[in-house]
């Protein structure tokens, strides 16, 4: 089945800080983290260069939880 408008992305990187978590009305738990991910290469001139891109990253219900158990500053996902 294909949906339109749907984008899949697979972030592979290094948690910036602890999972915070927040219960909303209802019940619902939310974590928020940041990711950093890096990409090294060869510039033009032939050195080896290091990008660090950072993601605000946002977890609802079973996922923040299981963040909240399991994911810590630091850990590599």
């Amino acid at each position: 089945m294909i949906m339109k408008g749907l984008n899949k992305v697979t972030l592979i990187g290094n948690l910036g800080k602890n999972p915070e978590v927040q219960v909303l009305d209802g019940n619902v738990p939310v974590a928020k983290f940041s990711l950093a991910t890096t990409e090294s290469y060869r510039n033009k001139a032939g050195e080896m260069v290091t990008d660090t891109e950072w993601h605000n990253i946002v977890l609802w219900r079973g996922l923040a939880e299981l963040a909240q158990k399991y994911l810590h500053k630091g850990s590599y996902i």
